[in-house]
């Protein structure tokens, strides 16, 4: 991605790899909606803030993908066999 002038089909593919449409991207960069469709259409163009920021979003996320890995991995619980011992009582 281009940090001084990220193309349309940049952003979009940065909304599909991180599962935004129009209002939640927008709201993830803390702008309008308005003003994020124009960077959609081509009509205004991003500036590096907005590359920026877009990249800490995919960064923030990936990490919390990462860290919920870990998390479901150290709670799986082990798979060997417990010796139990029975004792009859009369």
């Amino acid at each position: 991605m281009d940090l001084d002038n990220p193309k349309p089909e940049e952003i979009k593919h940065w909304m599909k790899i991180n599962e935004l449409n129009i209002i939640t991207a927008a709201d993830t960069l803390g702008m309008s909606k308005r003003q994020f469709s124009r960077f959609l259409s081509g009509e205004t163009n991003a500036k590096r803030v907005h590359t920026l920021a877009m990249q800490m979003v995919w960064l923030v996320k990936e990490n919390k993908k990462e860290l919920q890995s870990e998390n479901n991995n150290l709670q799986k619980p082990n798979n060997k066999k417990i010796k139990k011992i029975s004792i009859p009582i009369k």
